[in-house]
């Protein structure tokens, strides 16, 4: 299963409260879900790496990840 890496920087708290919640689902396929620690300006990096067929909108639509 090839997985496709994507990564987010995130700034809103509400942003990273979904993605948090996705990672339960996100492992259910197969996927991974990994923050970094904030940043000294609070942003936090989000790494999710996702089986092919699946995007990070359909965990945590709205949530700007691109792919890397």
């Amino acid at each position: 299963m090839r997985l496709i890496i994507y990564q987010a920087l995130l700034s809103h708290p509400d942003n990273l409260a979904r993605v948090q919640a996705a990672k339960r689902e996100i492992e259910r396929v197969g996927g991974r879900l990994s923050l970094a620690p904030p940043t000294k300006t609070g942003m936090v990096a989000a790494t999710l790496e996702l089986p092919e067929g699946y995007r990070p909108e359909d965990f945590v639509p709205g949530v700007p990840f691109y792919p890397v």
